[in-house]
């Protein structure tokens, strides 16, 4: 047996503490899908009609770049305003990104179009993190920054791609 103070009284607050840790970090993390499921309609309305998609696809990916720096290498902040800037970028992106499909591909290979696009979304979405567990393995079990520096990578690459695009 033990101590009842420690088997106890000091488990029941380690354990409450870390159930608040839990339920703390679901809401923080969750911040950028409720940004793009409240936001996205509004934007995307937005974007019908005044366009410049080229213009918000690029603001978005300058978004992206700016949060995942700041998650990678200002580690004393708190992550709720990165985590907005993604959110936003989210929203930009699915207003953007989606409808131009058959602005951009004849009427005879939509469907495929989408089609494509949902394969490589799901082939981002099967791959990364198999991609971010190695890196997470080899950084010696640290998430920052070389984790975020990776997504860094990623958001320089899709700007610069949607450029030459």
């Amino acid at each position: 047996r033990g101590d009842a103070f420690w088997s106890i009284d000091c488990t029941a607050d380690f354990c409450q503490a870390q159930n608040h840790a839990t339920e703390w970090t679901g809401k923080i993390m969750s911040i950028p899908y409720f940004l793009s499921a409240a936001l996205s309609p509004f934007c995307g309305h937005v974007v019908d009609k005044i366009g410049f998609r080229a213009i918000i696809a690029s603001m978005a990916s300058i978004i992206l770049i700016c949060v995942h720096l700041s998650l990678a290498l200002l580690t004393n902040i708190s992550p709720i305003c990165p985590l907005i800037g993604q959110g936003l970028a989210y929203v930009c992106y699915s207003a953007v990104i989606w409808p131009s499909v058959p602005l951009i591909v004849s009427e005879e290979f939509t469907g495929a179009a989408f089609g494509a696009m949902v394969a490589i979304q799901n082939f981002g979405l099967a791959l990364f993190p198999l991609v971010i567990a190695y890196i997470y393995t080899a950084s010696e079990e640290s998430y920052i920054p070389n984790v975020e520096l990776f997504f860094v990578a990623f958001a320089v690459g899709g700007g610069g791609g949607g450029g030459v695009f």
